[in-house]
């Protein structure tokens, strides 16, 4: 632990890891079982599919589910990887490893995740779309790409953290030079 980091500091930031770690934890159970929960009911489906993503027409038996399904564990990967790093960078910080190579390398992941995330979340409810409506009768297929607001505020997050991992790892490279010398 750096002798610049007082204890009652080191005990908030300990004490803010443990909530976002957990905040974590039920972000991996909530994401990694939704996909699943939504693509085995089919009402659910209908109903999002008119509401969110206008469509009249849509093929519902268990091909299309399927394929819809498979088309969002794109996203759902890429976010319970990125959930993933979030966790371990917290456990750094938890562990007291603060200014050091391993939390800059969980950041730059974040980072990377978060960037990542941007572009596979508009493919995932395209490909998704595309499932449900492949079989529609030729005229009635669907192929809808879209960009939100979010998905560019994802990139640019996701970009910060990167640029934050950067100057993190510099840091923690020249706390390192400097602790050789001592």
């Amino acid at each position: 632990m750096p002798d610049s980091f007082s204890a009652d500091g080191l005990r908030r930031i300990r004490r803010l890891a443990w909530m976002v770690r957990l905040l974590c934890l039920f972000g991996l159970v909530v994401i990694g079982a939704l996909p699943f929960i939504f693509w085995a009911q089919p009402e659910w489906i209908a109903e999002v599919a008119a509401r969110t993503w206008n469509l009249t027409t849509v093929q519902l038996d268990l091909g299309a589910r399927l394929w819809g399904l498979a088309a969002m564990m794109l996203p759902t990967a890429v976010s319970l990887f990125t959930l993933w790093q979030m966790w371990s960078l917290f456990g750094c910080f938890a562990e007291g490893e603060l200014l050091a190579r391993r939390p800059a390398a969980h950041l730059r992941r974040l980072g990377l995740g978060l960037c990542t995330l941007s572009v596979v979340q508009p493919l995932g409810q395209t490909l998704a779309i595309l499932a449900l409506t492949l079989g529609n009768p030729v005229g009635q297929r669907q192929l809808s790409f879209s960009l939100a607001s979010s998905h560019y505020l994802e990139l640019l997050f996701g970009l910060l953290l990167l640029a934050l991992a950067q100057v993190l790892h510099e840091a923690a490279r020249v706390a390192d030079e400097n602790a050789e010398f001592v």
